[in-house]
């Protein structure tokens, strides 16, 4: 009787768990229509071929790094695994949760999201960017690290806790995206055709410190990266706002210690060939397509000359599903 007792407890509980997880991918935001950007997290664990770079960074990064561009002008793979203002500490997790999945040879992180300080919280960017981690300890620490006093870290396991209350916002697409969803992204990247000119000015030369949170993941992620033999290339993407030369001072002198490469690439626009006016979403920090395809023409020659990577372009067994991503990428193009 007992043992028919325990079964049974188990299997009730077993039940409550499965409605629970189907629930959730009901009322969780999906980010097919709108908000695409919290698709990057989970669309990761779709790729079919072994990684050669993951790129980590705020939206700065997925507005500007396309893979399937990259794999066209260098035959090396890639997924842009960046995040609506994605934080320092979000980015060692799910780096470590990333080499756990597809270990990369080569690591790029954008330094932008080096200003995020330990007072800085933002739930829809915490969703959008752990939501669609597998579970696992890294996305649990990732969860406690990001989250405010008034989050739940069990939301983060069961998100119909925390989006239960969008019963009467329910649209078509929650039921008919719960279980399966379409790709949304190129392989992380986001691509704009809008063109802001802004001749706004530059950020100035007022001395800034780096906040001690971000310096202390910023360590771990190169410690991690030298733990498990992934080179690590510390990059600025192109902008016109929000830096300062100090922080550049304070990123070279900790990326020295540990013998890391930064470039940023705030002083190779022109090299690139770079216009403020027709090349930027906002006229000053997201690139457009135009402007994403210069900065990857540099970027990616930049990695190359960093490390040592196959050109697989030549490889059938990347070749056939590479080249439809490019295809995908280059026709959708043709759609704005």
């Amino acid at each position: 009787m007992k043992t028919k007792g325990v079964i049974k407890f188990i299997g009730a509980i077993a039940l409550i768990a499965l409605i629970l997880y189907a629930l959730s991918c009901i009322f969780a935001p999906k980010y097919i229509s709108e908000n695409k950007e919290g698709r990057i997290t989970s669309e990761f664990y779709r790729e079919e071929t072994p990684l050669d770079v993951i790129f980590f960074g705020t939206s700065t990064t997925y507005c500007s790094v396309a893979p399937p561009y990259l794999w066209h002008s260098y035959g090396f793979t890639s997924y842009t695994r960046a995040g609506d203002s994605e934080t320092m500490w979000q980015t060692y997790y799910l780096a470590r949760d990333a080499v756990r999945h597809n270990k990369p040879q080569v690591i790029v992180c954008d330094m932008s999201s080096m200003k995020f300080g330990a007072d800085f919280f933002e739930e829809p960017a915490n969703r959008k960017n752990i939501d669609g981690m597998r579970l696992s300890k890294d996305k649990l620490d990732c969860a406690r690290a990001s989250m405010y006093e008034e989050e739940s870290l069990i939301s983060y396991v069961l998100p119909v806790l925390r989006f239960h209350s969008r019963w009467d916002e329910l649209k078509a697409e929650d039921f008919r995206y719960a279980f399966i969803k379409p790709s949304v992204t190129y392989d992380g990247y986001l691509m704009s055709y809008e063109v802001v000119a802004d001749d706004g000015e530059d950020t100035g030369e007022e001395i800034k410190a780096l906040p001690d949170k971000s310096k202390e993941y910023l360590i771990k992620l190169m410690e991690f990266c030298r733990e498990q033999g992934v080179t690590l290339l510390l990059v600025k993407s192109p902008t016109y706002i929000n830096w300062y030369k100090s922080y550049d001072t304070e990123i070279r002198e900790l990326s020295g210690e540990y013998g890391v490469e930064y470039i940023n690439f705030d002083d190779h626009k022109d090299d690139m060939g770079l216009i403020r006016s027709e090349d930027y979403a906002d006229g000053h920090s997201h690139l457009n397509i135009y402007g994403a395809e210069k900065y990857c023409d540099y970027l990616g020659a930049y990695i190359k000359d960093h490390a040592e990577l196959t050109d697989h372009r030549d490889d059938p067994s990347y070749a056939g599903i590479w080249d439809a991503k490019y295809d995908r990428y280059r026709t959708d193009m043709t759609q704005f």
